[in-house]
């Protein structure tokens, strides 16, 4: 059910089902049963309680995968601006995984809820962990118990799937695998709270006046924790200003790919199928100082909304039905947003581990990297970048408000972009982009239409990307002015906006009046 220290040396149980029937006083007490051979594969997550070191391991028939990835961001906003400024400080990542825990005997459901019973034990907070040594003998674990309250940190780990990051060779079988290697190779987090749900429609297995599910559903939710990770062994932090890898990062979180070191071989995309036409890309890159770090996806569009609004005062008023706009208030900016889901499949291997080269990247692009913050530069968090060829002024590169540049035919261009849609490089894109914040990030995985394998490692064949930007300011969408009689005459916006009226469509379009 799970490993105690000391007792085994080199083995997880899977599940106990290699064992005699037992009947006590003519009644059958525990009914032992064949194989299904799961004890020598290597499909298997491992859920591991570090203060204990106690391991659970289950076969790894898992339903979805998501990865939510947030941070905390501070947005201030005055009425009488059209302009918004945006912090970003601290970062988090959670993952959700639903489990279906079948069972093929008796035996193995009761074992399958005593699994349960023991994670959800193991998440318990306790003061001073205490356990039965292997002689009878009540002995107190390694951690202090004059600590106070231990948290009950974990490493989850199932191949390069939910991982530190760490690559490796070949997955081992469990028959060798170490409490040591789950250490190394596991996600490092908080399991904030098991869901445990029957099948109900699979129905129960009866014994000895008891029910036992056939199969089990539970739902995890890992939330990464570091505290318990050596600084040098972090699974993640956002890029450098300069594009790099910061010092302390695994680099390959969250699907250990590594083969791929440049942009160009991350973001090499296959329009042979496409008639000649280049019209299908989301571009992202980070702005940066040296190395561009950017990522390009030829998605299926499953959704995509713009959102635009303003701030309106209102006057107080009892005496009639509807508001009363505040005479004395300005009418302002409040928020320009894209929020779009791309599914994102591949054609084969290749394709698969460059989907996940660029999921590194952008989670590595969406948080901005730790820094010391001295007490001077609270609110200018900054980066020295280098000195300006031209001008010969000192740049520096945000660090708090850290933007992206977002680019799509025909969905997100820049007002006035330059017309070249079946060439689609780097500099044409980015140059015909808008620069936005990236608030929000999640990755699922598609469990139903499977994997590419090699070497124990698993690459989708298909995932789900949903993404939330926002633009911080008034200077895209402007409207018109009545110069004369019935002459109207659009509000110019800077030069780095582009003509009005070519936004958000970048074409020309029927203006009424």
């Amino acid at each position: 059910m799970a490993l105690k220290p000391g007792k085994y040396t080199s083995r997880y149980n899977i599940s106990d089902t290699i064992l005699d029937r037992v009947v006590q006083d003519g009644t059958e007490t525990f009914r032992g049963s064949g194989s299904d051979y799961s004890e020598i594969g290597s499909e298997v997550i491992y859920i591991a309680n570090v203060p204990l070191k106690r391991v659970v391991v289950l076969k790894a028939f898992i339903e979805s995968a998501n990865y939510s990835i947030s941070k905390s961001t501070e947005i201030t906003e005055e009425k009488d601006k059209n302009s918004k400024v945006f912090t970003t400080l601290d970062g988090d990542m959670e993952i959700d995984v639903v489990i279906n825990i079948p069972a093929h005997s008796t035996n193995e459901a009761r074992n399958n809820l005593a699994k349960i019973e023991e994670l959800q034990r193991l998440i318990s907070p306790n003061s001073g962990y205490k356990y039965e040594n292997f002689d009878g003998n009540e002995a107190v674990s390694n951690v202090d118990v004059g600590l106070g309250i231990i948290p009950p940190v974990f490493r989850v780990w199932f191949k390069n799937i939910i991982s530190s990051g760490k690559s490796y060779k070949s997955y081992s079988t469990p028959l060798i695998m170490k409490f040591n290697d789950i250490m190394n190779f596991g996600f490092p987090c908080i399991i904030d709270s098991i869901s445990f749900e029957p099948d109900m429609e699979a129905g129960f297995l009866k014994l000895d006046n008891f029910l036992y599910p056939k199969v089990i559903k539970l739902s995890l939710k890992l939330i990464m924790e570091t505290s318990q990770v050596r600084i040098n062994e972090l699974p993640i932090e956002g890029f450098e200003p300069t594009g790099d890898y910061t010092l302390y990062d695994n680099k390959f979180f969250p699907f250990c790919v590594s083969e791929f070191q440049t942009n160009r071989q991350i973001n090499s995309l296959d329009y042979s199928l496409d008639q000649g036409t280049q019209d299908n890309a989301f571009f992202m890159s980070l702005e940066t100082s040296t190395a561009t770090r950017w990522v390009a996806f030829k998605p299926f569009l499953e959704s995509f909304t713009r959102t635009y609004g303003t701030n309106v005062t209102y006057a107080e008023s009892k005496e009639r039905v509807g508001k009363l706009i505040a005479s004395d208030q300005s009418i302002t900016f409040k928020d320009l947003s894209y929020k779009f889901k791309l599914l994102v499949p591949a054609k084969d291997i290749t394709e698969a581990k460059r989907n996940c080269a660029k999921i590194q990247y952008l989670m590595r692009m969406f948080y901005r990297p730790p820094k010391p913050i001295d007490v001077d530069e609270i609110g200018l968090l900054h980066d020295f970048a280098g000195d300006n060829v031209t001008s010969g002024k000192k740049e520096y590169v945000s660090l708090s408000n850290r933007r992206i540049r977002v680019y799509s035919p025909s969905f997100i261009e820049k007002a006035g972009a330059a017309r070249g849609h079946g060439n689609l490089t780097f500099d044409f894109m980015f140059q015909n982009g808008i620069s936005m914040f990236l608030q929000n990030l999640a990755v699922e995985i598609n469990f139903e239409m499977g994997f590419f394998e090699e070497d124990g490692k698993l690459y989708p064949k298909e995932l789900a990307i949903d993404l939330d930007f926002i633009y911080d300011s008034n200077d895209l969408i402007k409207t018109y002015t009545l110069v004369e009689g019935d002459i109207y005459k659009m509000q110019s916006t800077t030069a780095e906006a582009g003509p009005a009226h070519l936004f958000p469509y970048n074409r020309k379009t029927v203006k009424l009046g």
